[in-house]
């Protein structure tokens, strides 16, 4: 069965239509998700981090200049590292909510609040994953960026199958993943560098058009998620997708 290729503006279209009547949900599950460290949009797409502790100082004094922003980014270290571990902890668990939630409104099922924490039940595997798939990217970008950038794709499926199919192991997740995503790396890619333009107008807006950006970008992959698999599944319903063990890697 011959599939038409679909292109970044269809799955951007089929995001909008999915998120009509929905954008209030959908943009406190994604905002709450960035504050759990559970986002799982494309190229980063988060609300800016004030940095206000670059800014210059109008002192002459440059050593006393130097001094002080290195004890302001000494101190925001402190704070920042414990929450930032807090949040990596957390968001194994919060991510695959946050993927699931989105599934779900692809599906046109009006998935609801809660759904963004339903995989707590697997946290453990959750941040298994999350840790795995961290330390794989981390050993592939040593070589070069482009490299970490194929491996980040490559493993991009891995947290959708696992929100879908908890009974997954964490290895069994990324080997399917590894499996499913040849010849979609590029493609996925392209679907989140077309949102670069949207990213930098958020920026003009002090950062709050991220909230309306994040949920764009989640919605679109998700849908990206869903067309991979009904390419596998011979163009079907990507529903009838179903895991069904270790035996299919």
């Amino acid at each position: 069965m011959v599939i038409a290729m679909k292109f970044a503006s269809d799955f951007r279209r089929a995001a909008r239509e999915a998120l009509v009547g929905k954008w209030g949900i959908a943009l406190a599950v994604s905002l709450v998700a960035v504050l759990l460290g559970g986002y799982s949009g494309g190229l980063g797409f988060n609300t800016p981090i004030n940095t206000d502790f670059f800014a210059s100082n109008n002192s002459p004094l440059w050593v006393e200049n130097l001094h002080q922003r290195l004890v302001s980014m000494g101190n925001l270290s402190a704070t920042v590292f414990p929450l930032s571990l807090v949040m990596f902890i957390l968001g194994g668990a919060v991510q695959l909510g946050h993927n699931l939630f989105y599934v779900k409104l692809m599906r046109s099922e009006g998935p609801a609040f809660e759904t963004l924490f339903s995989r707590f039940s697997i946290f453990g595997r959750a941040l298994g994953l999350r840790l795995f798939m961290a330390l794989f990217i981390f050993l592939w970008s040593l070589l070069f960026v482009i490299p970490g950038i194929i491996a980040a794709y490559r493993y991009r499926m891995a947290p959708y199958l696992m929100a879908e199919h908890p009974e997954m192991g964490v290895r069994e997740a990324m080997d399917e993943s590894k499996r499913m995503t040849p010849g979609y790396k590029s493609r996925w890619f392209c679907l989140d560098l077309s949102f670069i333009g949207w990213g930098i107008l958020c920026v003009f807006t002090l950062g709050i058009g991220f909230l309306w950006l994040n949920p764009y970008v989640s919605a679109a992959s998700a849908a990206f998620y869903r067309d991979i698999l009904a390419e596998r599944v011979g163009g079907q319903d990507p529903d009838n997708y179903a895991y069904g063990g270790p035996e299919r890697i």
